[in-house]
């Protein structure tokens, strides 16, 4: 697993420094190797590469990490549409997932749910960016 979160790591590098600025394959390309880590739970290779290093100075990387190992598991995910205006982009994405709810008793229910991700993008100094929500 360590091994593709750096080929991933490898290729949003080595895409934001030949491009000659945020393009929408740019942004397609950061937006599928967010997507691919987040499905398998690399929350620290988010933070270090893909959190806007704007909102990285508002929030703690502790409570950020315990807030996403808390989510829901990805199973699988589409990205549904790219739009870019200017240094601000949005990405929506389809996700199966897996959501762990308190059954009435007690314990929790694991149940399959599809979820509609609409993620807000930036761009800095020629990369993109997510921008968190909560």
């Amino acid at each position: 697993m360590l091994a593709s979160v750096l080929a991933l790591l490898g290729v949003f590098s080595v895409s934001a420094c030949t491009s000659g600025g945020g393009s929408q394959a740019d942004l397609a390309s950061r937006a599928q190797a967010y997507m691919d880590m987040r499905q398998q739970g690399s929350w620290e290779a988010i933070w270090d590469g893909m959190i806007d290093p704007q909102a990285r100075e508002q929030i703690k990387e502790e409570i950020y990490l315990e807030r996403r190992r808390s989510s829901f598991d990805i199973v699988d995910f589409e990205i549904i549409s790219i739009d870019e205006q200017g240094d601000e982009g949005r990405v929506v994405a389809k996700l199966d997932a897996i959501v762990s709810v308190l059954k009435p008793g007690g314990g929790l229910m694991r149940i399959p749910r599809e979820v509609d991700d609409a993620q807000q993008w930036v761009l800095r100094d020629g990369r993109w960016y997510i921008q968190l929500q909560g």
